[in-house]
């Protein structure tokens, strides 16, 4: 790699954070594929409230990760 191509790959991007509509239409996106893999039914009124209490309780991280990070990973067998 040249020097000017190293330059690039270490400058900072900024990634406009998803809104609550997004969200939760890629949580209807991987909802078929999560109920399969946990064998757990998901609501659709879980996939709309999901991104409104992300955005309230949890501030250290963006739409849509802090939602799917949390909302599966209470999910135990």
């Amino acid at each position: 790699m040249t020097k000017r191509q190293l330059e690039i790959l270490g400058r900072p991007s900024r990634i406009k954070e998803a809104t609550a509509a997004d969200c939760v239409s890629i949580l209807c996106d991987l909802k078929v594929n999560y109920e399969s893999y946990f064998g757990v039914r998901i609501l659709d009124s879980a996939l709309i409230i999901a991104p409104q209490l992300s955005n309230r309780y949890i501030t250290n991280q963006i739409l849509p990760n802090k939602v799917i990070d949390k909302k599966y990973s209470f999910i135990k067998f």
